[in-house]
């Protein structure tokens, strides 16, 4: 009798708002786009970018220079929202050219996803899985200038938009992933890798820095950054890091003081409503943590 068959790759089309490389900016997109390229169970088809982190055109090249370290500058990249709807067009065009054999992962604002939709409705019955960083359910961000998480924050109406749509979502939310950090220890021994090692590792140490002034009383915060998109990313093959919990979610998109609010209704009452997505409650942090560096001592 032969081996049994390994099973296939799960792809994946990574919408990002990409800034590593840019002084003073996020590091999480880059490390999800190396995570994602790392797993042998999950292949990259297509990279897409929207503004959010960086403006778009900035993402744009940031990615395509990263993807160049990672040794896989043959990877298409398509420029989105807000400079235009190619990306939108292209995402809508690979969903529908295969139901149900591709998973979207949008860890930057959903503006992207929400046009492919506005497009092309039937990509919510074509797609595979969305599966989103972005919201905070269980929390909340306490910043009054930016009530609701980051990516709900920057573009409210394609969040409710994706939630309204009824394509399969999961969402990976802002309380369970600034649980995952990445320590300056963990730069310095990323800084003994390849190439990508070193570049991250200055990225890494930079933002900490950043965090550091802007955040002094954040005790959380000190020596050490969040992993919020790579979390994301590992899910899709690894749901078993996080716990799950079916939910119905909207996002508040013209309240005056709670912009990009995400408000989950957790079914416990009688009559809930249809449940619209899962989403993170909990996380093994050390768990995922390992996978983490072991990914990314894999890498060139």
């Amino acid at each position: 009798m032969g081996e049994p068959l390994s099973a296939a790759p799960t792809r994946i089309i990574l919408d990002t708002d990409l800034a590593m490389g840019a002084p003073g900016s996020d590091i999480d997109d880059g490390f999800a786009l190396a995570l994602a390229l790392a797993d042998p169970d999950l292949r990259v088809e297509l990279v897409t970018t929207v503004g959010g982190n960086s403006d778009v055109a900035t993402s744009t090249r940031l990615t395509r220079e990263l993807l160049g370290v990672l040794g896989h500058d043959d990877l298409q990249v398509v420029e989105g929202a807000p400079a235009g709807d190619d990306a939108a067009r292209e995402l809508a065009r690979r969903v529908l050219a295969e139901p149900g054999e591709l998973t979207v992962v949008a860890i930057g604002p959903l503006t992207n996803v929400a046009r492919a939709l506005a497009l092309s409705p039937g990509v919510a019955g074509a797609v595979r899985e969305v599966v989103v960083m972005g919201g905070v359910f269980l929390e909340q961000t306490n910043v009054a200038a930016m009530p609701g998480e980051y990516n709900f924050w920057c573009d409210p109406d394609a969040a409710q938009a994706v939630l309204d749509s009824g394509a399969p979502l999961r969402l990976v939310g802002l309380d369970v992933t600034r649980r995952v950090r990445l320590s300056r220890a963990d730069a310095d021994e990323l800084a003994e890798g390849g190439s990508f090692g070193g570049v991250a590792a200055a990225a890494t140490h930079g933002w900490i820095d950043f965090q550091e002034q802007v955040k002094p009383r954040e005790e959380l915060e000190q020596g050490s950054c969040a992993l919020h998109d790579p979390l994301a990313v590992a899910v899709v093959t690894r749901p078993d890091l996080v716990t799950w919990r079916d939910a119905h979610v909207a996002v508040e998109t013209e309240g005056r003081v709670a912009r990009g609010v995400a408000v989950a209704d957790l079914l416990m009452w009688e009559d809930p409503p249809t449940p619209n997505c899962r989403i993170a409650t909990d996380v093994d942090a050390a768990a995922f943590r390992a996978l983490f560096l072991e990914r990314m001592a894999s890498l060139p």
